[in-house]
This record gives structure tokens, sequence and C-alpha cells, in this order.
């Protein structure tokens, strides 16, 4: 195609999209859709909602203490963690990263150098951006949160990175997550989620016994201490929300 008709297309996302397999679930049953049979979002539709996003952020563990699939020698022990963003928009946007690590079991922050743990950086349009690189300390006790804000100080993209497997995972056994509701002047009502220390997967749900309709805008978030996570919910008539996250019943922190 010659260039002029390239340009005269720019920006209006022709073949942009995305195939989601399967977004809903036809019977009452188990499986991998993202809606189940009564139309309820289970958690895996807000990881595709917030990967789907304008503007994302994301980061990726680069750790070499093992050696890769039949060698013989050992690499250099080292755990790397890759920050990159993805700019969906057509136009370039400012932003600020910033970063901050904690210790999942202590709940203490693990500190960064000041030159990684806030960066000014402009995103490029409509491409993957990489942000930085910074080796993660006591990888395997330690999350990562990522998060990117405009010049008002508005949330544009949020991740947090965790040492995988999750099962050896140790939480803080007496970690608590505090939800408060309020109202919101847009209409509706506002969760307000904190925690003390690391969680994983927090879902907020009106108990089942309450009914089933409330409608959360977000759910299934990771939360670090010193961030107020806000979650936008309609339907909520005054009923209670209750919280549940990855290994709640290991601990004594577990709220209803």
């Amino acid at each position: 195609m010659p260039k002029e008709e390239l340009i005269q297309f720019s920006g209006e996302e022709i073949c942009s999209g995305i195939l989601v397999w399967q977004l809903n679930d036809i019977w009452p049953g188990t499986s991998w859709a993202l809606i189940d049979v009564g139309l309820h979002r289970k958690p895996s539709f807000f990881i595709t909602q917030r990967a789907l996003a304008p503007i994302v952020v994301g980061m990726e563990r680069v750790v070499t203490s093992l050696p890769p699939y039949i060698t013989m020698g050992y690499r250099a022990q080292k755990a790397a963690l890759d920050i990159w963003a993805v700019n969906g928009r057509v136009e370039a946007q400012d932003a600020m990263l910033h970063l901050s690590a904690w210790d999942i079991e202590t709940g203490k922050e693990v500190p960064l150098p000041a030159d990684e743990a806030k960066k000014s950086l402009r995103l490029k349009p409509n491409q993957s951006n990489e942000l930085a690189k910074l080796d993660i300390p006591h990888a395997a006790q330690t999350v990562v949160a990522a998060r990117l804000v405009d010049e008002d100080g508005t949330q544009l993209a949020r991740w947090v990175s965790w040492p995988e497997p999750l099962k050896f995972v140790r939480f803080r056994p007496d970690l608590a997550v505090s939800v408060k509701v309020e109202s919101s002047s847009a209409g509706g009502d506002v969760v307000l989620l904190s925690a003390d220390a690391p969680v994983k997967g927090v879902v907020v749900s009106v108990p089942i016994e309450d009914g089933e309709d409330a409608v959360f805008a977000d759910n299934f978030v990771d939360l670090v201490p010193g961030e107020e996570i806000r979650i936008g919910v309609n339907g909520l008539a005054g009923r209670g929300v209750q919280v549940r996250w990855l290994c709640d019943w290991e601990g004594k922190g577990f709220q209803l």
C-alpha cells in the first residue's frame, strides 16, 4: 500500500481487536469462561478488562538461579524485573512511574534506589514502551508494585509482581484487609480497600444470602501497604460487602 494511503488510515485501528475464548458459560458448570451462567463476572473477567485498558503497565521477573532445560552449567544467580507499558492511544502520554517493594510476610517496605522508585517518562503512542529494569532484593519474598499516574496524579495503570509459583508464597499470618463503603457523587457507591501487608487476589462481593445483583466496576485486585484501592459499585442498596483473598483461611485476618 502506498505511504499516503497508510497515513490516511492512521489512528483508525481498522485491524485492532481481541478474541476472547470463552466469554460466558452456557450451562451451570465450572469452566474457563469469564462470565458464569448467571451473567456474574468471574475474577478472570477483571484481569482481562485491565489488560485491555488504553494504557497498561506490566512487569516480568527474570530469575536465573536455576539452569534452563537440558543445560549442564549454572548461570549466575540474579533476580531482575523488566517493567514496560503499552500506550494504545494515538497520542503520546506523559506519565510518572512509581515503584514500591514490600516484604510479603512481614509487610515491611523494601527500599529501592531513589532513581528507580520514581521516574518521569513519555509513553510513545500506539506501541509498547520499555520503562525500567531493576534487581529485586530478596526476590523470593518480595512483591513489587508499579503505578503510572498522569501530571494531575490520576492513576493510568497499575500492576503488582509476585514471586512464583504462588503456592510457595508465605503471607503474613495476621494480615488484615480493611473495607469501607462510601457514597459516590456520580451515583452508586465506592468500596475502599487497603491492607497492612501484601495481599493477592482480593475479591469483594455481597454475601450470597443478600443477593448477587450488585455490579462492581473492578475486582480481584492485589493490595500492598500504603495504597487505597477504590472500586465503584452499583446496586449495593445499603447491603454489606464481604472480602476474600488468596489463602485467607490460613491466617487470622480474615474478615466478613
